[in-house]
């Protein structure tokens, strides 16, 4: 290969490699300070690359208190990273109150901040750390939460057991049943997993969104044809509830799936009338007043020039003032 051509690589690989964030985890954080660091690889690099993994490294902190671990994974966007963290959270982990989604276990909180999973281990996550993190980190992203969420029963949750499903290899491994029938999650289908604890047993829920009521019409018909499974569709939500649970066990389920359609008007409401006839008010009262005033002043000059005319003669007869002396009688 000719020297020019290698050398171009080298400057276009070099300034590729330059554009890339060196390190995603900030050398200070507080009182902790960096002492060495590492890329790392996701817990299940084959989901994790479903789900949009783009980077992950780990650091060490040192500190008076002593010495801690920080995790960060880079996810593509917020939808991937709470996919991500609820894969990574333990079955024992407990709800901590650092974050909006924050859960712990021995020794280990586990953090979802926007399109990032943040992992701390002998450091505590506090407000002022969280803040100087987050002003760190490359390509921080945030986004609304998924909507599927919004319509997930929470009655008889088993915690820590909701999955978010992105793709056929997360499906495959926590419903393999669901899996044959092709869902379509290259049409943008999400789908969310959960147990629940119903009349002694466990049932288990895998709630698909579609992006339109058409497509959940279509797919159910695949969804119905499990053996075993129970399936309702709700506009354009599909929920099943995987083979292995009773009836009766379902219906507490499937009951508590519907779908409401939410719609934004973005139309600007009409304006109050009160401040347009206030105002018009006040302009008929000035008016008013302003005609009062001129005609007052036309008046006063005018009876002015009369006596001024008189005094000095130059009042003709014709414009002469005929004055009537009436008088009331006694």
């Amino acid at each position: 290969m000719p020297r020019s051509l290698i050398a171009l690589a080298a400057i276009l690989l070099g300034s590729t490699v330059s554009a890339a964030p060196s390190s995603l985890l900030p050398e200070n954080l507080g009182s902790y300070r960096k002492t060495g660091s590492e890329k790392i690889s996701p817990p299940d690099p084959a989901i994790f690359q479903e789900f949009g993994f783009k980077a992950a490294e780990s650091a060490k902190y040192n500190s008076r208190k002593g010495l801690g671990t920080v995790a960060a994974y880079q996810m593509k966007d917020g939808t991937a990273a709470l996919a991500a963290w609820e894969w990574m959270r333990s079955a024992d982990s407990r709800r901590c109150d650092y974050a909006p989604y924050c859960a712990g276990s021995s020794g280990r909180v586990s953090i979802l901040d926007a399109n990032y999973v943040l992992e701390f281990r002998g450091v505590t996550p506090g407000k002022d750390l969280l803040q100087t993190l987050e002003a760190g980190l490359p390509n921080r992203r945030d986004s609304a939460a998924p909507p599927v969420l919004a319509f997930v029963p929470h009655k008889d949750l088993v915690p820590n057991s909701a999955k978010y499903l992105l793709g056929p290899d997360s499906l495959g491994k926590i419903a393999p049943q669901v899996a044959g029938a092709r869902p379509g999650f290259e049409e943008g289908a999400e789908a969310h997993f959960t147990e629940y604890r119903v009349d002694g047993g466990i049932a288990k829920l895998v709630l698909f969104y579609y992006p339109s009521p058409e497509m959940a019409r279509i797919h159910v018909v695949a969804f119905k044809a499990i053996p075993g499974a129970q399936v309702k569709r709700s506009g354009v939500l599909v929920a099943i509830v995987l083979p292995g649970a009773t009836e009766r066990q379902a219906d507490a389920i499937l009951g508590q799936v519907e779908y409401e359609a939410k719609i934004t008007w973005n139309e600007a409401p009409e304006p109050d009338p009160m401040p347009v006839l206030y105002q018009l008010l006040v302009n008929i009262i000035a008016l008013c007043i302003l005609l009062l005033a001129l005609c007052l002043t036309a008046g006063v000059m005018f009876g002015m020039m009369r006596l001024y005319r008189r005094r000095f003669g130059t009042l003709d007869e014709d414009e002469a003032m005929t004055t009537l002396h009436l008088t009331v009688p006694e």
